[in-house]
This record gives structure tokens, sequence and C-alpha cells, in this order.
């Protein structure tokens, strides 16, 4: 049997795999807590929806974190949707650790859960799996509440900047098909086919 040398492929380019990545917007969310009466929190950009039963979402966060050892040791996380005037919340997010949350509308549930009053969306998790995936950790969690805030549209990372959505010259029809391998949630609004109304 005749061998065939393996081609080696060369090491990928971190700025190049960074601008590729980069090419796929994505939201943000707060992920935030009272741990041991201290406020703490992080900003993400990984975070997904990832099954509706049971209910479950999850966010990376990097192993170098010195906020994520602290912030995962609550009992409950508070994950908030930013919205699209929340651009200078993600840098604040970002910054000292003291001054993450100064002048922020914010509440704090009974379990520890820290969630932004002016997000898009709100939910209260709890810690499923933890999934060590090179320089990240993936997060699994479990959704206990959701909730939505006074913010309208999403804050849009891409390419290393903040953007809105522009959705004027785009079909507003609802998606009508399949997506992840299950059926698009149509909405109440969506008219009966004839074969449904049959």
């Amino acid at each position: 049997m005749t061998s065939h040398p393996v081609l080696q492929q060369p090491a990928l380019d971190q700025r190049t795999l960074r601008d590729a990545f980069g090419a796929f917007p994505s939201g943000v969310v707060a992920v935030a807590a009272s741990v041991k009466g201290q406020l703490t929190g992080i900003a993400a950009s990984s975070f997904t929806s990832v099954s509706i039963d049971p209910p479950l979402v999850s966010f990376s966060v990097a192993t170098t974190s010195s906020t994520w050892p602290l912030l995962r040791e609550a009992d409950r996380l508070g994950l908030s949707v930013l919205a699209d005037h929340h651009d200078v919340v993600c840098r604040q997010l970002a910054g000292p650790r003291e001054e993450r949350f100064a002048g922020l509308p914010f509440k704090v549930t009974g379990n520890g859960a820290v969630l932004l009053d002016e997000a898009v969306a709100t939910y209260d998790c709890s810690i499923h799996e933890e999934v060590v995936a090179g320089d990240h950790v993936i997060v699994l969690l479990e959704v206990h509440e959701v909730g939505s805030g006074d913010g309208e549209h999403p804050l849009v990372f891409h390419r290393s900047a903040f953007a809105k959505l522009h959705r004027d010259d785009l079909d507003p029809a609802r998606l009508d098909g399949r997506i992840n391998g299950a059926d698009v949630d149509r909405g109440s609004d969506h008219s009966e086919s004839k074969e449904d109304a049959a």
C-alpha cells in the first residue's frame, strides 16, 4: 500500500482569525450578579440561545478573565440584552470593576441576579455546565425567568465596533421555514395555511 505524505497546514494567523470571527455580527449581553453584596458583571458578545426544552442559553468567557471566578459564585446570573443606546454601558462594563454599575438603572432579584432596566430582554439564569474550550470557557445556563426592558432594538457588535439594526430595505415578513433544523416560530399574526384551516 502506498502511503501519501500528510500536508501540514500552516498555523492560522491570529489577526486574520479575529477578523474572520468579527465578520459575524452579534448582540451583546451584560452578565451580572450581586455576589456577597458586591455588584459584579461583564459584557459578552458570544451569547446565544441553545435549547427551548429545557430552556438553555450560553456565552463564552476568556479563561484569563479576573471577573468570571467571582461571578460564577453567584446563585443566579442576570443576563440583559443591551439596547442600541448601550454602547457606553458596554464600555463601562469593561472598565474598572467598582465603576461598572455607576449611574445605571437596574434591579437585583431576590436570588441576586442583576438585570438592567433598559435592556431589550432579560434572563434570570443559573449555571448548568461549564466547558473549557481552548482559551475560553463555554458557560451553559439554565433559564428560570425571562423579561423585557424598555429597550426596543439591540446593540450590534460587528468587526470590533458597535452598530445598529437597519431593516428599511429588507423583507419585513416573518421567516417561513426552518433554522437550526427546527421550525421558525411564525408568531400569532401568521395567517393559517389552507391545510391548517381545513
